[in-house]
């Protein structure tokens, strides 16, 4: 017998039709959507592609990057690291042995064109065949935001789905609003930093958007006790009609 060949996905593509495709989840739910973050070290990433985590979040930076050893390869780091035993090129190639989806947190804005230039040629050698997310700070926030990123994205790989960065919790409803007026298609990621998110917080969201509009990126133990409330409020639902 000869396996199944892989059904033909575009970068572009939606993640959750990935992984209803890829038989990760059974519904068009963003809650159902696991992550792996800082999947940068070859260590790290091997561990995340060993696990049954849907998608790796990455971060991508130049090496050397602001040091006068700086050169022209995006890598695997985190800042304040600078160095990585694990480049783009390398941690491509070892993603996209998998069925894991991609999200890209650029750390730099030298580093995109670069890392574009990258993605494209991976795409026309080996074909990418999943969802790519794309990550920069280029929303009003901590970090001062650059159009650039933008620009370099239309002009050299638009094929992809843009995640803009910096939002607060409590602008997730008027955006989503927004959101619906401006753009075909999107999505939310509520993503857990500092701050903590209440279990109220997420199901006050929860219940006020489309299950397959919002992902929820929150750590253990919120993440177990907020899937328990929604599970709770479904039902209590369902009991009421």
């Amino acid at each position: 017998f000869y396996p199944a060949p892989v059904p033909l996905f575009t970068t572009g593509g939606d993640m959750l039709d990935f992984l209803l495709q890829s038989g990760e989840i059974s519904e068009h739910d963003g809650l159902l959507a696991t992550w792996f973050h800082r999947a940068n070290s070859k260590e790290q990433m091997n561990m995340a592609l060993a696990s049954d985590v849907m998608i790796l979040e990455a971060d991508v930076t130049l090496e050397g990057y602001g040091t006068p050893n700086q050169k022209p390869v995006p890598i695997m780091a985190h800042p304040p690291d600078v160095y990585s035993d694990n480049t783009l090129d390398q941690w491509l190639d070892a993603v996209l042995d998998s069925r894991k989806g991609i999200k890209l947190d650029f750390k730099a804005l030298d580093s995109v064109g670069f890392s574009l230039d990258l993605l494209k040629q991976k795409n026309s050698s080996r074909g990418i065949n999943r969802p790519v997310w794309l990550n920069a700070d280029i929303l009003r926030g901590p970090n001062v935001p650059s159009f650039v990123f933008l620009q370099l994205i239309q002009k050299t790989f638009p094929d992809v789905t843009l995640s803009p960065g910096w939002m607060t919790l409590k602008s997730v409803i008027l955006v989503t609003s927004l959101s619906c007026t401006c753009f075909s298609r999107f999505s939310l990621t509520l993503w857990q930093g500092s701050d903590h998110p209440t279990v109220s917080d997420l199901l006050f969201v929860r219940d006020n958007t489309q299950p397959a509009q919002v992902y929820y990126d929150i750590y253990e133990p919120t993440l177990t006790a907020f899937k328990e409330a929604a599970s709770i409020s479904v039902l209590l639902q369902l009991i009421i009609t």
